[in-house]
C-alpha cells in the first residue's frame, strides 16, 4: 500500500537488515498492514487516523525488527543492533587486514635485504621473518577486532542505546530516502581503506610513511619523519573525525543532518591538517629531495627552483607536488561539504 507514513515505518524497521532479508520483510510488513486497515475499513475515522493506529499498534520499528529476525532478548546481540553489528564487523576486518597487510610490507621493504643482494640465505630469513611476521600479527589483529566489535555492540544491545525511533511520535519517523540520497556500499569501503591506509603511513610508521625505492640501495621515505611526529595530534585528530563519519554513514545510510556535520567536521580538520603538513617547508625529506636532484637535475621546490607564479612567501617554494595536493584537498573538501549539505536537506525536507 502506497503510503508516507507506511513506507517510512517500513524503512525503519529495515534499514539495518542485510538488502535480501529487508526486502522480504518489507513485502511482509507491507501486506500484514494492508490487511489490519482492511479489517479497519468500517470503523470510523480518517484513512490517516485507520494508518496511524494500525502503526502505533505494531510497536516501535526497533522491536518489530527484534521480531522478524527471531532474535531474543537474551542472546548476546539483538536486532535492531545484530544487523548494523555484522556490517560493522565486516568493515572492520576487512580494514584491518588491508592495514596490517600494508603496514608490515612497508616495514619488510625498509629493514629488508639490499636490493640485488644475491645472498641467499639472508633473502630466505627476510622472507619467512615477513610471512611469519605477517601471519601473527594479522591472527591477533583480527581477533582484537573481533573482541572489541563485539563487546562494543553487546553493551549497546544490552544497555538499550537506541538506533531507531520510539513510536512516541510517527510523525519522528525518517524518510525513506531517495536513492541520490542514499550512502552506496563502494563509498563507505573506500573511506575505510582511505582511512586506515592513512593511519598506517602517517601514524604508525612515521620514519617509514611512503617508502621511495630504486633511487638509493635503501628507501628512502617521501616525507620528514620529524614533520610527521611533530603534526600526529593534529594526524589523530583526522582519524577520529575521519572515523566519526564512517560510523554515522553506516549508521544512518543516508546523507541526513548528522551525517553532514560529520562530513563537514572531518573536511574542515582535513584541510587544516594538510595546511600545517604540506604548508610546512621542510615537510618533504630533505635526502630524498637531495638525492631526486643528483639523478635528474631537477628541483624538487617550486617549479624547478623558481617561485610558483601566484603564490606568496614560503608558499611559493613549496615542492610543486604539494602545492597541488593543497589546492585540490581544500577544492574538492569544499565542494564534498557543499554536496553533503545539499544532499541532507533535501532528504530532510
Amino acid at each position: 500500500m502506497k503510503n508516507n507514513l507506511i513506507e517510512r515505518y517500513i524503512y525503519a524497521v529495515t534499514r539495518h537488515l542485510p538488502d535480501k532479508e529487508a526486502a522480504e520483510v518489507s513485502r511482509e510488513l507491507d501486506e500484514l498492514i494492508s490487511s489490519m486497515l482492511d479489517e479497519r475499513s468500517s470503523q470510523p475515522g480518517t484513512d490517516d487516523e485507520k494508518i496511524r493506529g494500525v502503526l502505533m499498534d505494531l510497536g516501535s520499528p526497533e522491536a518489530m525488527a527484534r521480531e522478524y529476525s527471531g532474535k531474543a532478548n537474551d542472546s548476546l546481540i539483538g536486532q535492531p543492533h545484530y544487523s548494523l553489528y555484522l556490517k560493522v564487523l565486516k568493515f572492520v576486518l576487512m580494514a584491518i587486514a588491508i592495514g596490517i597487510s600494508i603496514a608490515l610490507l612497508v616495514s619488510a621493504i625498509s629493514g629488508g635485504p639490499y636490493p640485488g643482494s644475491s645472498e641467499t640465505n639472508a633473502w630466505l630469513n627476510w622472507t619467512l621473518e615477513v610471512v611469519t611476521g605477517w601471519f601473527t600479527s594479522l591472527t591477533s589483529a583480527l581477533l582484537g577486532g573481533f573482541a572489541w566489535v563485539t563487546i562494543i555492540f553487546a553493551i549497546m544491545y544490552h544497555k538499550g542505546v537506541k538506533l531507531d525511533y520510539d513510536l512516541n511520535d510517527l510523525d519522528d519517523l525518517p524518510e525513506v530516502p531517495q536513492e541520490k540520497a542514499r550512502i552506496g556500499r563502494g563509498e563507505l569501503i573506500g573511506d575505510v581503506v582511505f582511512t586506515t591506509l592513512f593511519a598506517i603511513f602517517f601514524i604508525v610508521l612515521p620514519y617509514a610513511n611512503l617508502p621511495i625505492l630504486g633511487i638509493a640501495p635503501k628507501p628512502i621515505p617521501l616525507f620528514t619523519p620529524e614533520v610527521l611526529i611533530n603534526v600526529r595530534y593534529l594526524l589523530i585528530a583526522s582519524i577520529v573525525t575521519m572515523i566519526l563519519e564512517v560510523i554515522t554513514k553506516f549508521i544512518d545510510g543516508r546523507y541526513s543532518l548528522r551525517v553532514f556535520a560529520a562530513m563537514t567536521l572531518a573536511n574542515l580538520l582535513s584541510i587544516i591538517t594538510v595546511l600545517t603538513w604540506l604548508g610546512n617547508p621542510e615537510a618533504l625529506n630533505p635526502v630524498f629531495a637531495e638525492r631526486f636532484q643528483e639523478l635528474t637535475g631537477l628541483s624538487f621546490y617550486g617549479i624547478n627552483g623558481q617561485p610558483v607564479p601566484g603564490f606568496g612567501g614560503h608558499w611559493a617554494m613549496l615542492p610543486l607536488p604539494f602545492l597541488i595536493v593543497i589546492v585540490v584537498v581544500v577544492v574538492v573538501s569544499i565542494i564534498e561539504i557543499i554536496s553533503a549539505g545539499i544532499k541532507a536537506f533535501q532528504n530532510r525536507n
